[in-house]
């Protein structure tokens, strides 16, 4: 079983390097464009289910590559595979958040990673021996990524836009291997040193 963990493509928001988390921007035209490269990178892999965020720059992300990839079947959408919320600080800059976490009143972690764990684990279970496309969020692919290599701080981790990470899972031993981190190999030069730059997210 293959798990392809897709971030989604640029937003203005992720341009201006501010908070979204449930604010339901859309895709900028370059993040269009680094969709449809998402896609092509897929396009000669076999995948059995697609799973998106329900929010727009998820879901616009998911129908490029269903486009491309010509996959038949229809995008599962979900609201389970949504960004982090972060409350009153979406909209505004990482730095702000630096400087006044005791102001946070968004998703508490232990929510946001028993959310993420829980409907992953969902997935594991009903869809075994498929492989599967999550279109979702860079909160959430580096929560998968920090549960499976059992990582006590998912912040160390940075999921950069339009990346693609690979997970295996071996049924036979209940093992997780991942093959691929944060691959941008699918996207000209230019494109991946302009992504390189929110690296300084929170």
């Amino acid at each position: 079983m293959t798990i392809y963990l897709i971030r989604h493509g640029e937003t203005d928001w992720n341009d201006k390097l501010l908070f979204q988390g449930h604010t339901d921007t859309k895709l900028n035209k370059n993040g269009k464009r680094q969709a449809k490269y998402i896609a092509l990178e897929l396009k000669s892999l076999k995948f059995d289910v697609i799973f998106s965020s329900d929010l727009k720059r998820a879901y616009e992300t998911a129908k490029i590559i269903k486009k491309i990839t010509k996959y038949k079947r229809e995008i599962i959408r979900t609201d389970k595979l949504r960004e982090r919320n972060y409350g009153s600080f979406e909209g505004k800059s990482y730095e702000l958040l630096r400087h006044n976490k005791k102001d946070f009143d968004g998703e508490k972690d232990n929510q946001f990673f028993r959310r993420i764990n829980n409907f992953f684990d969902f997935i594991i279970k009903k869809y075994k021996g498929k492989n599967i496309v999550i279109v979702t969020h860079g909160g959430v692919v580096r929560q998968i990524i920090s549960r499976i290599l059992n990582l006590r701080d998912y912040k160390i981790i940075r999921i950069l836009n339009a990346s693609i990470s690979e997970v295996y899972y071996d049924e036979k031993y209940d093992k997780f291997f991942l093959l691929k981190l944060n691959s941008m190999a699918h996207l000209p030069k230019k494109e991946r040193i302009k992504i390189h730059r929110h690296v300084i997210g929170v």
